[in-house]
C-alpha cells in the first residue's frame, strides 16, 4: 500500500500578508453588464487585493538605511 505524503519543499510564491499559496483574478462588472476582469488581483487566504501577482508575494520593503541619532 503506497502512502501519499506532502511534498518537501516551500514555495516562495505566497502571499505576503497571511502565506495563502494561491490568488484569484478580480472580476467586476462593465458598464455593459459583462464580467470582466480588472487587472487586480485578491489573495484566496485573506482577501487582499493587489495591483500586480508580483506584490502579492514579493516581501514588503524595508528602510534602506536607518537614521543616525546625531542626524535627528
Amino acid at each position: 500500500m503506497a502512502i501519499l505524503s506532502k511534498p518537501l519543499y516551500k514555495t516562495v510564491y505566497k502571499c505576503r500578508d497571511c502565506g495563502a499559496t494561491s490568488y484569484q483574478p478580480v472580476i467586476d462588472r462593465a458598464q455593459s453588464g459583462a464580467l470582466l476582469p480588472t487587472g487586480q488581483y485578491r489573495c484566496t487566504g485573506c482577501r487582499s487585493i493587489f495591483a500586480n501577482v508580483r506584490s502579492w508575494w514579493a516581501p514588503k520593503r524595508t528602510p534602506d538605511f536607518q537614521a543616525s541619532r546625531s542626524f535627528v
